[in-house]
């Protein structure tokens, strides 16, 4: 059983998140900026500006989607966009393609209320290249970018998040409603 109380280490570790939040905040403020006029037009409601997630090892924001957007009505279907830490978090392990194995920028189509099973290869056929289905409990589609291959300096780096996320939301735009009959639920 995990053992759900703090260590030194992690203690250590949240002196060091202390420490760049505000920072992370205001990167997560600036993609907010960016794809704010894309989630109106995709009638989002709910906007969360980002939360940490350690069960799925991501630090993200999300935003729920009504219809066209939402591929069913009976579950409440989302777009989230932030950070992944593979080494932190699970449920992502069966996309295909496969995500990156090092930190990476993310955004993601899922549903919570989980409607049943898997998108499988249909789903797979109609995505635009770039973008990978999971099998798991939450997300059914992602685009990832591993951070790497972003600018280094952090203004730079906050326009090139921003930038690449209202890109793949852009995209979602496109093909999210033809998806519905590829989704289960």
């Amino acid at each position: 059983m995990h053992n759900a109380m703090p260590d030194a280490h992690d203690l250590l570790a949240a002196e060091r998140f202390l420490a760049a939040e505000a920072r992370i905040a205001a990167l997560f403020e600036r993609t907010e900026e960016a794809i704010a006029p894309l989630l109106r037009s995709m009638r989002a409601t709910g906007r969360t500006t980002y939360v940490t997630d350690p069960e799925r090892g991501v630090i993200w924001g999300h935003a729920f989607l009504r219809a066209p957007y939402a591929p069913s009505v009976e579950a409440e279907w989302f777009v989230g966009w932030g950070l992944r830490f593979p080494d932190g978090g699970s449920g992502w392990e069966a996309a295909d393609p496969r995500l990156p194995t090092t930190p990476h920028a993310i955004v993601v189509v899922g549903a919570s209320g989980t409607p049943g099973g898997s998108p499988g290869a249909a789903l797979r056929a109609r995505l635009p290249e770039g973008w990978s289905v999971v099998g798991g409990e939450a997300a059914f589609v992602a685009a990832s970018r591993p951070l790497l291959e972003l600018p280094a300096e952090p203004d730079t780096l906050a326009a090139a998040l921003a930038s690449w996320t209202a890109e793949r939301i852009g995209e979602l735009r496109s093909f999210l409603p033809s998806l519905a009959s590829a989704c289960p639920g």
